[in-house]
């Protein structure tokens, strides 16, 4: 899954301490999805009726980390957070 182009644009143009503000809270809601998946797949293993529920939690924790991922890059590609030795090819892709 990737970023669609629309939202990539709109936090290119964002400036950096709003994007590393968004962080904690991108970070929150991934992680309050997640525990609700597992809540439901703990409370209710078998009924068919929330597996919908679950997979809508289980796409939308993935866009909140998705999209947690590309601020963190932004914010490499910005000179704001240290570089990992090798990443400098990965940025240059997403430029």
């Amino acid at each position: 899954m990737t970023l669609d182009p629309a939202t990539r644009k709109v936090y290119r143009r964002t400036d950096s301490a709003t994007l590393a503000a968004l962080l904690p809270e991108l970070r929150r809601l991934s992680k309050a999805a997640q525990k609700e998946r597992e809540r439901l797949s703990r409370e209710h293993p078998e009924q068919s009726e929330d597996d919908k529920f679950a997979a809508d939690l289980a796409a939308y924790e993935a866009v909140a980390t998705e999209r947690e991922i590309w601020i963190r890059n932004e914010l490499k590609r910005r000179g704001l957070l240290p570089l990992w030795p090798g990443e400098e090819a990965h940025l240059d892709d997403d430029a």
